[in-house]
């Protein structure tokens, strides 16, 4: 509630014509300014002298002159406007409240998808986080069901094993390279028999003590020495650049790598295993914002993936 009635004559306007008359002291470049008359500024003026009861600037040869009392009021005046525009600021914030989406994945989301999401989030000025929890050894059940996680990415078919309460969607089918500096004849595709010679470098996209290759091997009487475990793709790629040895790489990854020169990308042996990347949510948690909205993304990005 105002003080005084006299001052509910003072509207936006007087205060911005105050404003750039202080920073200015021209009535004629003050409405050049605003792109207003003159005579729209001597009305405001004329309002803000009797409200404050004070003449606020005086005219001279050198322009219009601030008094004390114009001086002693510009900062309540500066700190008035600024709290209106701040108001559009809060109004925003209300309109657009900030978002957090919780996601199970593997390293290959995190280098294949995730960048292509924040850039839609970041074109539609999303005020939405995602955190980013490493996929485990088994899919986070409890926390899909309860919303602290609202969608795990894993693989499929049948890497890890479905609750009926869960939906899933593959969203990404993908196979295999094999990039070696483990030299052999045959530069398009290493046979079976070199493959299990070479010495591996196992990447552990996600936390398990099995994965799909040496499943498949293994069926087939076979295995492979493996020479060590890193816990990113790139770490694999920086080792097997030091010692002669072999990764198996999903294709589709190859692109968001740096692969040095003198690594050879080759064909893996028939029958390689392929695979799918599967988008996972709670059934129950299939009308959920955060699900729905996550669901509509990736189905813009199924074009590219």
């Amino acid at each position: 509630m105002l003080r005084y009635n006299h001052l509910k004559q003072i509207d936006i306007q007087d205060i911005t014509v105050f404003l750039i008359l202080m920073k200015f002291q021209s009535a004629k470049r003050t409405a050049e300014e605003l792109n207003v008359s003159q005579s729209t500024i001597s009305y405001c003026l004329k309002k803000l002298r009797f409200c404050f009861d004070d003449i606020l600037f005086v005219p001279n040869d050198n322009g219009m002159l601030p008094t004390i009392k114009s001086q002693s009021i510009l900062p309540y005046m500066q700190l008035a406007l600024d709290s209106i525009n701040q108001c559009t600021e809060v109004n925003d914030n209300i309109f657009n409240p900030p978002k957090i989406w919780c996601i199970s994945a593997p390293e290959y989301f995190e280098l294949s998808i995730l960048p292509s999401i924040l850039k839609i989030l970041n074109a539609e000025n999303s005020n939405t986080s995602l955190q980013i929890q490493k996929l485990g050894q088994d899919l986070p059940l409890e926390q899909l069901f309860i919303g602290d996680i609202d969608i795990g990415f894993g693989f499929g078919p049948g890497y890890h094993r479905l609750h009926p309460n869960l939906q899933w969607e593959s969203i990404v089918n993908d196979d295999f390279y094999c990039l070696t500096t483990y030299r052999q004849e045959n530069n398009n595709m290493m046979d079976i028999d070199y493959f299990c010679k070479s010495p591996h470098v196992f990447p552990t996209p996600w936390q398990s003590d099995e994965n799909m290759i040496d499943g498949w091997l293994k069926r087939m009487g076979r295995n492979r020495r493996i020479l060590t475990s890193a816990n990113s793709y790139q770490a694999c790629i920086n080792i097997i650049t030091q010692v002669p040895a072999t990764l198996s790489i999903p294709k589709k990854l190859v692109p968001f790598l740096n692969i040095p020169d003198g690594v050879d990308i080759l064909s893996p042996p028939l029958g390689f295993p392929n695979f799918t990347l599967d988008m996972i949510w709670a059934k129950s948690r299939t009308k959920s914002p955060a699900v729905m909205e996550l669901r509509k993304i990736i189905s813009q990005l199924n074009t590219r993936l």
